[in-house]
């Protein structure tokens, strides 16, 4: 019994250095996507192989937590859902991305919450509430964007520029996420490195 606890744990502490890892490439795209020095196209696609990543380190954690498995799985619909929104869709695609990416990262979240209850009380609901914080904070900038593009059109501002600084700036809060996020990762990692 306690070889398997400590199989688990080795397991969690390899693969969470991954996910550190591709936590820290997804904070610089988020970056660079913020602001205008490469295309978006270039940083949708880095995106899109950060997920490729996030499904396989979710598959592998797997044995530990069954709900990284459901992470894992809905991340890889809502990857297809993404790319099949390109050819055909795109409205309903996008819609069912984006509920898929709340579901699966909530999954996500309460599996890193359970897997480390026993060891830490706190980053457990810290998981928790870095969820909740996702959620109030994807609202308010979809919320944001939608006032800010109302009123660009109402007052006959160039469209193209005010998107690009509306995207910036609604970017901010969701990077403060990521870097949230990585600073969970990295306490996990500590954790399950004694282990």
């Amino acid at each position: 019994m306690n070889e398997n606890v400590e199989i688990k744990s080795d397991l969690l502490a390899k693969w969470i250095r991954v996910l550190i890892y591709i936590a820290i490439v997804s904070i610089v795209n988020s970056v660079i996507s913020i602001l205008p020095i490469i295309p978006a196209s270039v940083t949708t696609w880095i995106s899109r192989g950060i997920m490729v990543a996030m499904v396989v380190c979710m598959f592998r954690m797997a044995p530990v937590n069954e709900r990284y498995k459901k992470a894992g799985i809905l991340r890889a619909v809502w990857l297809g859902c993404m790319i099949a929104s390109l050819v055909s869709m795109p409205s309903i695609l996008v819609l069912a991305a984006s509920v898929l990416s709340i579901i699966a990262v909530y999954q996500e979240y309460s599996a890193h919450s359970e897997v480390v209850a026993d060891k830490d009380a706190k980053l457990s609901r810290n998981w928790h509430s870095l969820f909740n914080w996702s959620i109030v904070t994807g609202l308010l900038v979809g919320f944001g964007s939608v006032v800010t593009a109302l009123i660009a059109s109402f007052a006959g501002v160039e469209i193209t520029r005010i998107t690009a600084i509306v995207t910036g700036i609604l970017g901010i809060p969701q990077l403060v996420i990521e870097i949230v996020y990585l600073l969970y990762l990295k306490k996990m990692s500590a954790i399950f490195d004694e282990s």
